[in-house]
């Protein structure tokens, strides 16, 4: 399937620039996921917020690619969030341990407040 990529750089009117994705981040999308992610981690130090909202399917390759993003981030000392609200992305960011490196929003909104 798919991955659908749009960013809003700048225009969050919280200072910060949102990535937001659907579709599966797997093997077969995972660079044009990191080719979205990584210029928006060097756009004026503004925090980045990943919305996972509509990706329903991750692989290890496309949990690779969200490593690659917070390594970037923490290089940059940009801070990184997401946003995930289907049961089994947040499973496996859980399992992995991907949710404690890094804030986890239920929704944009919470996590636009929370900047």
């Amino acid at each position: 399937m798919e991955l659908d990529v749009s960013s809003g750089v700048g225009d969050s009117g919280a200072g910060v620039n949102i990535l937001i994705c659907s579709g599966d981040l797997d093997l077969e999308t995972v660079d044009r996921f990191t080719g979205a992610a990584l210029p928006l981690l060097g756009m004026g130090g503004k925090p980045l917020i990943i919305d996972l909202s509509g990706v329903g399917f991750i692989d290890s390759m496309g949990l690779g690619g969200l490593i690659i993003a917070l390594k970037h981030a923490r290089e940059a000392e940009i801070g990184l969030e997401l946003v995930v609200n289907t049961e089994r992305v947040s499973r496996l960011l859980s399992l992995t341990g991907v949710d404690v490196l890094l804030p986890i929003y239920e929704s944009l909104k919470r996590a636009l407040a929370s900047n």
